[in-house]
């Protein structure tokens, strides 16, 4: 799985705040491979991670990826439960 698809909204200087027009893009960026077989919301974390140089549990972005992590698993679940 190509994780790459989230490049621009990692790319934003605000993609972390959770401000709505970054979720906007988290969201576009999520619709193209949410489905896919092979998409794990803990490997688009991990990608978040290296892309941003998160190494850390205390890292002040973090939190932020947590939450994202959570987000693509509550769609996917979602979109699974709905099929």
């Amino acid at each position: 799985m190509h994780y790459k698809v989230f490049d621009p909204f990692l790319a934003r200087d605000t993609w972390h705040t959770m401000h709505p027009s970054d979720e906007k893009i988290f969201y576009q960026c999520l619709h193209k491979v949410v489905e896919l077989s092979d998409f794990a919301a803990e490997a688009m974390g991990d990608y978040f991670k290296e892309m941003k140089n998160i190494n850390s549990p205390n890292h002040p972005m973090a939190e932020a990826v947590k939450r994202y992590v959570s987000k693509a698993w509550a769609v996917r679940e979602y979109l699974a439960a709905n099929r």
